[in-house]
């Protein structure tokens, strides 16, 4: 006779993840890339490098706002997520608001 053991666990006994600890890191990402993507615009004085200053500066900003306020208790180890967490989004949403809103400033001239 065949057992009707398998190697699964039972589903109706787990419990489902909690949510990650560093979403709310990703989401502040987001957020200050808009943010950054806006203030190139609005600082933007004919060199693009004021854009990437200030592209970089707030990033660094979120680095300094999570590894000091938000995740103080945080493990050695665990200190390279702060720097890694929400990079390419960060840089991706801060690159399309930067050129969608200079398109947008500039298509009429």
């Amino acid at each position: 006779m065949a057992s009707n053991k398998t190697s699964r666990p039972d589903s109706s006994n787990t419990k489902p993840l909690p949510p990650q600890a560093f979403d709310k890191l990703y989401w502040i990402r987001v957020g200050f890339g808009v943010l950054a993507g806006v203030l190139a615009n609005v600082f933007f004085v004919g060199d693009f490098t004021v854009g990437f200053d200030i592209g970089l500066g707030l990033y660094l900003l979120t680095f300094v706002l999570a590894r000091y306020r938000l995740y103080r208790g945080l493990a050695k180890e665990d200190i390279r997520k702060l720097y890694t967490t929400g990079l390419l989004i960060y840089m991706g949403v801060f690159l399309v608001t930067w050129i969608l809103i200079f398109t947008l400033k500039f298509a009429s001239t």
